[in-house]
């Protein structure tokens, strides 16, 4: 790992220390944009592992493949998006050597790691709904938890040869962190763009499309099927796949729109199509990736009632735990007044106040909800 202790492949650029003024809208808006990754990120995706992980409801195999992504998110959001922030801050690199590869790496990884998280979504999907008699026999937890570490041993292998001088981490001003250089080997850099780039896109889209047209065919032969109870019983858990499968495929979509344009810039650099990257391209190319890795949550959390009823759950918990606090102090003065009261009451008014107490009680319980 002679990376480490040889001179720092920082690419500054011979500027970057006399342009703290140039690109300022740019880097504020940089800024901002990743401490709210950063703020919206970690909890996010740690909020989705911690629900797959404790709601019994949420243990299927689709939802750890998503648990899995989360995980590649939440990295991301710990150790790439700070650093970058950092470099935008100061606008240059100001950490060390052994920072710039570690952060490089962990970079790649995660990025390789979330295209084959997806790769596995879209193929379990395909399965699932074009296939479902071989889908349970084919995705058993086993297998998945397999398929998962496979996916992290392929991506570990594809992001580790920098660190041994087969290309190498550099810094680039314009990415605001550490990136494998593609012009450095070429080897590596076909290798990449078959394996992490071509092979996981193609196994993206090619199931969606497939599925796409297994739905149309379905569509049509539910408008010539008659719609009675025992069909619709028949094609009831069809359709809460079908709705499983549209989430899907919008976190696919966002996924593709945010990293697509990172992706083609940098491997028409390595191929030598373009011969620079300007610093607004790179910049804005990474932010879309940063932004990638924070939305997934609130799109689990928008689309899927599953997702919505944890999420509510667990940030709620604090204001149930008070409203549970409070309620018994408000039924025993409540039931205080009313004692002293039933002297001089009649019991039709008793039973008046007691429904006050009811109420009071639900409205706290309801105020969180």
């Amino acid at each position: 790992m002679s990376n480490f202790n040889s001179t720092p492949p920082l690419n500054r650029t011979s500027n970057s220390d006399n342009d703290q003024g140039e690109f300022l809208a740019l880097r504020i808006i940089q800024g901002i944009g990743m401490c709210l990754f950063i703020l919206t990120g970690i909890p996010g995706n740690f909020l989705v592992c911690y629900l797959v992980r404790r709601t019994r409801r949420l243990r299927t195999v689709t939802n750890l493949i998503i648990s899995n992504l989360a995980v590649a998110d939440l990295g991301m959001c710990l150790f790439n998006i700070p650093v970058s922030l950092v470099t935008v801050i100061y606008n240059r690199w100001v950490l060390t050597d052994f920072v710039c590869q570690i952060a490089g790496f962990t970079n790649s990884l995660f990025l390789f790691e979330a295209l084959w998280s997806l790769a596995l979504v879209s193929i379990s999907r395909y399965w699932c709904i074009v296939q479902p008699g071989k889908f349970s026999a084919i995705f058993t937890r086993r297998r998945t938890l397999a398929m998962i570490t496979a996916t992290w041993i392929l991506s570990l292998l594809c992001a580790l040869p920098p660190l041994f001088d087969w290309s190498k981490y550099v810094f680039t001003v314009g990415k605001s962190t550490c990136y494998f250089n593609l012009n450095e080997h070429f080897p590596y850099t076909i290798i990449l763009a078959i394996v992490v780039f071509i092979l996981p896109y193609i196994l993206i889209t090619v199931p969606y499309y497939r599925i796409f047209r297994f739905i149309r065919g379905h569509s049509r032969r539910m408008s010539i099927n008659s719609i009675s109870a025992s069909f619709r019983k028949a094609t009831r858990s069809t359709f809460q796949d079908f709705k499983v499968t549209k989430l899907l495929l919008v976190v696919v979509c966002v996924f593709v729109a945010c990293w697509t344009p990172h992706i083609i810039v940098n491997l028409m650099n390595g191929f030598g199509i373009i011969q620079s990257i300007p610093r607004i391209l790179n910049a804005m190319s990474t932010f879309l990736t940063f932004l990638s890795s924070s939305c997934n949550p609130f799109i689990y959390g928008l689309m899927n009632n599953k997702f919505r009823k944890g999420f509510r759950a667990v940030l709620c918990a604090p204001c149930q735990k008070f409203a549970k606090q409070k309620t018994p102090m408000l039924e025993r003065k409540i039931s205080g007044e009313t004692t002293r009261n039933l002297s001089s009451r009649s019991r039709s008014s008793h039973r008046r106040e007691w429904r006050v107490v009811t109420e009071t009680r639900n409205t706290v319980y309801e105020s969180c909800v």
